[in-house]
């Protein structure tokens, strides 16, 4: 069936109703909180179900679950009115959690500064969860580590799951998943990034309006200070010899990296700080559906497809977004960008606090 089609569950992960035909929408995000809505009219049977607390719902679509979260939000209208459930994925967990710097003590015996992860970005990842879903006691797992991912380090200090752990896997284009075994609890994985095969430009039909913008590296080479005082500092430089070449540019930055363990590879971090300052060419735009371009058969969210349109030539990540009502049926609309560098100053502005809030959050806690 090609449509959305909504399962509810009680907060213990019971069962308790279906159903589909409702004017619906969901936005489905890589590596971020995928979201779903659903209106009912106020005497649908469903409410009971759907208003209980800790209500659980599980999104479908093209025959195969999408995702899985909780209720968590229900305005309302009357009389002879309506009710729009919100859903938020349960990825929003590794919000919620946060990872402590002695996952296996209490809270009043956390007798070190930072608990560092350090390897590929999935098992930083994945140790990282594994710890701390230990201490919470929750019923999640994380499936065996196959060591994907480019070497990333980690370190917590009552922070975020995600704020540490997410970045890691988007550059190495790894994108979290969550399976729901029968007998109950989450299994967190990875999986790769898929590349479209094929080049979409506006010769195939399938990138519609757009706009883009190229922006030049903020940094070409990087000096990261590590452990040690005044002249006992170490300091080492990570450079990218190839972007000085082809901008013809040298621009140095600094990280300050004191607080890692002794004998730990600092250039992680200048090489993180590279890759932040990257040069940027991206486009926003919407794609269209085709055969050779369809949501569950070719890609799914947080695939990658060459886009050439304009000046850019770039590969991104596809989110998606998915509309349904009496009116215009059921509306796919996949789309990339880097929405940091498009026209769209509101979702700028709120990458920007996003990223402040993590950099308050990381100098809380030190």
């Amino acid at each position: 069936m090609d449509g959305l089609r909504f399962v509810i569950y009680d907060k213990a992960g019971a069962f308790r109703r279906q159903f589909s035909g409702a004017d619906a929408a969901a936005d489905l995000l890589p590596n971020a909180i995928s979201t779903a809505t659903f209106t009912l009219d106020d005497d649908d049977p469903a409410l009971p179900a759907v208003t209980a607390p800790g209500a659980r719902c599980a999104v479908w679509f093209r025959g195969v679950e999408r995702f899985r979260g909780a209720i968590h939000e229900t305005p309302f209208e009357g009389p002879d009115g309506a009710l729009t459930a919100h859903v938020q994925a349960d990825i929003r967990k590794l919000w919620h959690w946060q990872g402590w710097q002695l996952p296996t003590a209490a809270v009043g015996a956390q007798a070190q500064a930072y608990r560092t992860y350090s390897g590929p970005a999935e098992t930083v990842f994945k140790n990282a969860l594994w710890e701390n879903f230990t201490r919470l006691g929750v019923p999640w797992t994380v499936a065996p580590d196959q060591g994907r991912g480019l070497p990333t380090r980690a370190e917590f200090r009552m922070h975020p799951l995600a704020d540490k752990l997410i970045p890691a896997l988007t550059a190495s284009d790894l994108i979290v998943t969550l399976a729901y075994p029968e007998g109950g609890g989450v299994v967190v994985d990875v999986r790769e990034s898929k590349l479209v095969p094929g080049v979409l430009t506006v010769a195939t039909g399938i990138p519609d309006s757009y706009s883009g913008n190229r922006i030049a590296a903020t940094v070409t080479r990087v000096v990261v200070g590590g452990r040690g005082e005044g002249v006992e500092r170490e300091f080492v430089q990570v450079r990218d010899t190839v972007r000085e070449t082809d901008w013809g540019d040298i621009i140095e930055g600094f990280v300050d990296a004191r607080n890692t363990d002794e004998g730990s590879d600092i250039t992680v971090d200048g090489r993180e700080a590279l890759e932040e300052g990257a040069p940027r060419a991206a486009i926003a735009t919407t794609l269209a559906e085709t055969t050779r371009f369809q949501y569950g058969k070719t890609y799914v969210e947080g695939d990658r497809v060459h886009v050439r349109v304009g000046p850019v030539d770039t590969t991104q990540q596809i989110s998606v977004a998915i509309t349904e009502d009496a009116d215009e049926g059921v509306v796919i609309t996949p789309s990339i960008g880097e929405l940091d560098v498009s026209a769209d100053t509101d979702v700028q502005l709120a990458n920007q606090v996003a990223r402040l809030a993590r950099g308050i959050r990381d100098r809380g806690r030190r």
